[in-house]
Formats: structure tokens, C-alpha cells, sequence
């Protein structure tokens, strides 16, 4: 994927006081799960809804947190799964799928400091702590949502030109190695150079969760059509980012595909506007 440099940042300081907190953005009462749940027990949650989520042990302290692409790649079998039957992934506890270190922010952090370690760890997400207890989950989703208002940024300043693409050839499987070991969070779905669909890691648990195959993933020949989005939402590069903002709100997405003269010329997300956002 290429990104080119972008002129200039996006400025949130007329929106949100340099002096907020990250407790005055982030999602309060997070969704968890505990260290010695299996797989299968928290497969659902992000089936149905959540991307990514905060794992607590014994004392309710969080020890880590857990993706959907976590979820994927455990399920595939890759890396050191691969040692696991695909019934005894299912059985995994979540305490061996996270790693050791676990990044967190303080309740009392400002904004311009939060940011900026978002920018430098490059993570989806982190847990809002208070002597040592959850009290809310931050992600790039709260920070882009301090865009409120036009910014003189055009689309084209902020995408990344040239994505990885997945074929509409592909079958589930394809799609699921790419996303869960590539550790992609969306591909779009190409046919003969013309977009036809938009896949993320949730999509491939959802298919896995509603059709009872969790434990079969790699045996999913099927098209990926089966578990794409077919109709996806898209935006042109000349717009201002802040049109590309109010849609991933609206829809509830962490990216959009940009086209141009019919073509996929790139694609924008949560992670390329945060790069962008300014005190």
C-alpha cells in the first residue's frame, strides 16, 4: 500500500479543548471477558458487534485486549495455532492468545497527549485506567469522531493509494489467511478492477458464528461473495474529509473505499484520519 505525505494536519482544536480529558471521549462500561474464557465463549461478541475487547483477570484488573483478527487468526490455525486441533482451538483460553504487554492511558491524560500515543503505538484502541481499574476503552473511532465541521483536507490528502485488494475469486479461506495473518481490519473485493464488496475479520466470524462452523474455517472453499459486504458505501477523492467522517459515523465504519472515474484509487480509514488530527 502506498500513502503519500499529506500538506497539512487536520485541526480538532476549534471542536474539543486541548485541556479534555481521554475519559471525556471514551466509551464508558466497556464490554470484557476474563482471561480463562475459552474462544468459544466470546465468539459472539464479536459476531454480533464489537471489533475489539478488554481482558480482565481474577481482580478485575485488564491484563489485555482481544480483536476480531486475534479471533481469526487463532481459528485459522496460523503461527503457533497451527500445533491445535481445529475442535481445541474452540477450547483456547483467551489468556494465550494475548500478548504480554499491555498498553493503557490514565483517566487524567489530555487529549494532545493521548493522541500522540495513539500515533506512536498504532493501535485500535486502548483501556482508560483509574488506579489500575477499567473505566472506559478509547479508540480511533473516538478521536475522529472530534471532527465535526469541514477542514479544507480533501480525501486525497488523507487515503492510502493503492490498497490491498482480495479478488472476488477468492474463497473464505484466502480472505481469512490474508486478513488474519496480513493483520488487515478491511480488504475490498475486486472483480476485474471494479469494486463489488468490502470484507472485514468480523465478517468472516460472523459466517463462522451463524452457520456453526467455527472449528472448520479452514475447509471454507466458498466464494468470499458469501461473506462480503456487497453494498458499500464509497466516497471521491476531491471531498472534503469531513463528508468521509459523517458517513463512517452514519453507517458505523471504520473505512471507506475512494473512487475514481469508476475506479478504486484508495481508501480511507480511522487510522489515516488519526496520522492527520492536530491540537
Amino acid at each position: 500500500m502506498l500513502k503519500l505525505g499529506a500538506k497539512k494536519g487536520i485541526s480538532i482544536a476549534k471542536w474539543t479543548k486541548p485541556d479534555s480529558k481521554v475519559l471525556d471521549i471514551a466509551s464508558k462500561k466497556p464490554v470484557t471477558c476474563r482471561l480463562e474464557q475459552r474462544v468459544k465463549d466470546v465468539l459472539v461478541l464479536f459476531a454480533k458487534k464489537y471489533r475489539r475487547v478488554p481482558v480482565l483477570d481474577e481482580h478485575g484488573h485488564v491484563r489485555g485486549m482481544l480483536s476480531a483478527t486475534d479471533m481469526v487468526h487463532v481459528l485459522g490455525g496460523w503461527g503457533k495455532y497451527g500445533r491445535i486441533g481445529p475442535k481445541n482451538r474452540l477450547e483456547t483460553k483467551v489468556k494465550k492468545i494475548l500478548s504480554s504487554h499491555v498498553f493503557h492511558l490514565d483517566k487524567n491524560i489530555a487529549l494532545p497527549a493521548a493522541l500522540l500515543f495513539f500515533k506512536k503505538h498504532r493501535l485500535g484502541a486502548y483501556p482508560v485506567l483509574y488506579r489500575k481499574n477499567l473505566v472506559g476503552i478509547v479508540t480511533e473511532w473516538d478521536i475522529v469522531r472530534q471532527i465535526r465541521g469541514r477542514t479544507g483536507v480533501k480525501v486525497s490528502d488523507a487515503m492510502v493509494r493503492k490498497p490491498i485488494v482480495a479478488q472476488l475469486s477468492y474463497g473464505v479461506i484466502d480472505i481469512a489467511k490474508m486478513l488474519g495473518m496480513g493483520g488487515f481490519r478491511r480488504l475490498p473485493v475486486v472483480n476485474k478492477g471494479l469494486l463489488v464488496g468490502m470484507v472485514t475479520p468480523r465478517d468472516i466470524l460472523r459466517f463462522l458464528y451463524d452457520n456453526g462452523i467455527a472449528d472448520k474455517l479452514q475447509s471454507q472453499r466458498q466464494p468470499v461473495k458469501k461473506v462480503m459486504e456487497k453494498r458499500v458505501v464509497t466516497i471521491r477523492p476531491e471531498q472534503d474529509v469531513y463528508e468521509a467522517v459523517k458517513i463512517m459515523i452514519g453507517q458505523k465504519i471504520g473505512g471507506l473505499p475512494v473512487i475514481e472515474d469508476q475506479q478504486l484509487a484508495g481508501i480511507i480509514t480511522e487510522r489515516d484520519l488519526v496520522d492527520m488530527v492536530e491540537f
